[in-house]
């Protein structure tokens, strides 16, 4: 971030646009036979965090844990290529405990895995990331602006064209069949874009999607097996999920997501078509894995995977992002400015869960973070963990971050809508079904009929606004993304819609049964002002002059007065 208070967390999809640490205990890593230093030993020139400060590490990521209600949480603390700590707490989405080998889903921080997959290609020359994207894939036709210009680069740094929304509506299909890679990847055949390739970083799944079906076409492979052979094993990642049966194999636990501030655990399938970027799994220990090769460590087969200078062209910021940092090949170049220091970061979520990865590389540090449970309004909080810690072990204080106020205030609007509506159908109901005596009002039929009609669509443009408008407009993703992550939000829109459809047939009902009253006692013809019959009148029989006389009721006529 470019201000002193640190650096500021991204969702997953916005957008997204979703989707969404320290105990004392010393591992050494040996990869290939190769020798490590005795465990907690640091590098030559770096100097290892101390006890005090892992200490603090540790109550600060308690304090995290329960201001943010994370059922179980998972850090480790990285120095060069060693794991100098490690922590784990509460139980996971089964009840069991968290442990160093429980699979956590990583959401975007599937995306750094994706760029170094793609990076690895493109050392070993069989693509370059200056290649237009149509080169690999010839079906890809998209429309805008220069949009056949686009290049890999252009994907791995988010200045594609494509949008948000492009890649939000696409995510989380659960699509766990063979092919699954190239079939989302398909659906933007004909995708248009906004803005000319390379003009604008804006943060799109699609980018990623796109990347995951280019490396299946110079692979041969499909995608999640050939980045298990050949990205996280030499990484040091043995357990890393890429497929249905990964995560059968080793036990993933439902997630949780938040229902009015509670977690509740959410037991959604894998998505095997989303593994380019959002829903690679790992454990604590291979997340470190995967921050120690990034420092550059790791052992040969690791440092085969990206040379050095590979890990400094995907780390290199090279558009802005926002106001805060910039974005270079699947990382966010930051720094902290108070402490003068640059950090490499990456953040992620799925429904459910939420994982951060923070690279301080001139002090060979980095702090690896993992929740099991993510709302959009708590991501800045979970991200802050891994940032405040990295803070705590740079010598720095962490920094408060608040939750989203958009969305809660949101959800707050929503809430009471909600329950206006319900009191008053509770209230029509009522009405309708005990109508009571009322003074009847003198108005006529068609202002009755106009003023139902016009109630009745006022509540279905609200049932509409509802799930569909106000989702789109208000926070850029349709209903079934709100509903996935933010359930209480979205179950809240549903039942706004629900009663609002409610109430207008219940207000359909009291306006047809007033315009059948007002049909009752409307007067008939020549009825009198009031409402009753008029009196009526007998025309007396004209007399031998021809004038007419009428004659009162019951009341014979007289002669006519002189």
């Amino acid at each position: 971030m470019s201000g002193s208070s640190g650096v500021r967390g991204a969702t997953r999809g916005s957008a997204a646009w979703g989707r969404r640490f320290a105990a004392v205990g010393l591992a050494a890593v040996a990869v290939m036979g190769v020798a490590a230093p005795p465990a907690g030993a640091a590098p030559p020139g770096k100097a290892a965090p101390s006890p005090g400060a892992l200490e603090r590490v540790d109550a600060y990521a308690e304090q995290q844990r329960e201001r943010t209600r994370v059922p179980g949480m998972a850090l480790a603390v990285v120095q060069g290529g060693e794991v100098v700590h490690r922590r784990t707490w509460g139980e996971d989405g089964d009840g069991d405990p968290v442990t160093r080998r429980t699979p956590f889903l990583l959401g975007s921080l599937s995306k750094p895995i994706t760029a170094t997959a793609v990076m690895h290609l493109a050392e070993a020359g069989r693509l370059r990331l200056d290649t237009p994207v149509r080169r690999h894939l010839p079906w890809f036709e998209p429309a805008g602006p220069g949009a056949r210009r686009m290049t890999v680069r252009h994907l791995l740094n988010q200045t594609s064209g494509l949008t948000e929304r492009d890649g939000l509506t696409r995510a989380d299909r659960f699509d766990n069949a063979p092919g699954g890679v190239g079939r989302v990847a398909r659906s933007l055949a004909h995708v248009r874009t906004v803005t000319p390739p390379g003009e604008r970083h804006t943060y799109s799944n699609a980018n990623y999607m796109l990347l995951g079906a280019v490396v299946e076409r110079v692979t041969g492979r499909p995608f999640g097996p050939w980045l298990r052979d050949a990205v996280l094993r030499p990484l040091g990642m043995d357990g890393a999920l890429v497929d249905a049966r990964d995560a059968e194999r080793r036990g993933l636990a439902p997630g949780h997501r938040y229902f009015f501030g509670r977690p509740t655990p959410f037991a959604s399938p894998f998505d095997a078509s989303g593994v380019p970027y959002g829903y690679v799994g790992a454990d604590i220990d291979g997340l470190a894995a995967f921050a120690a090769a990034h420092l550059g460590h790791g052992g040969p087969a690791a440092r085969a995977v990206v040379s050095p200078d590979g890990l400094r062209e995907l780390h290199k910021g090279t558009v802005r992002a926002g106001t805060s940092h910039r974005y270079g090949l699947g990382w966010r170049d930051d720094s902290f400015d108070d402490l003068g220091e640059r950090v490499v970061w990456h953040g992620g979520a799925t429904p459910g869960f939420h994982g951060t990865v923070v690279l301080a590389p001139g002090r060979d540090l980095a702090v690896v973070v993992l929740h099991n449970a993510y709302n959009p309004l708590r991501d800045e909080q979970l991200n802050s963990t891994a940032f405040g810690a990295l803070r705590i072990l740079l010598g720095g204080r962490p920094e408060p971050a608040p939750a989203d106020p958009m969305l809660a205030t949101l959800l707050t609007v929503v809430t009471g809508t909600a329950l206006v509506l319900g009191l008053a159908l509770t209230w029509s109901l009522f009405r309708l079904v005990r109508p009571g005596r009322h003074k009847q009002r003198t108005r006529r039929a068609s202002w009755t009929a106009v003023r139902g009609a016009g109630t009745a669509v006022g509540l279905l443009l609200l049932a509409v606004a509802a799930v569909y408008l106000l989702p789109r407009q208000v926070t850029g993703v349709d209903l079934a993304q709100i509903l996935l992550f933010v359930p209480d939000a979205g179950r809240t829109l549903v039942a706004v819609a629900v009663l609002a459809c409610a109430l207008a047939v219940v207000r359909g009902a009291h306006t047809v049964r007033a315009l059948r009253s007002l049909r009752r006692t409307a007067p008939s013809p020549g009825a009198a002002p009031d409402g009753r019959p008029a009196a009526r009148t007998t025309a007396g029989r004209p007399d031998r002059r021809g004038v007419s006389h009428p004659s009162a009721p019951g009341r014979p006529s007289g002669p006519p007065s002189a």
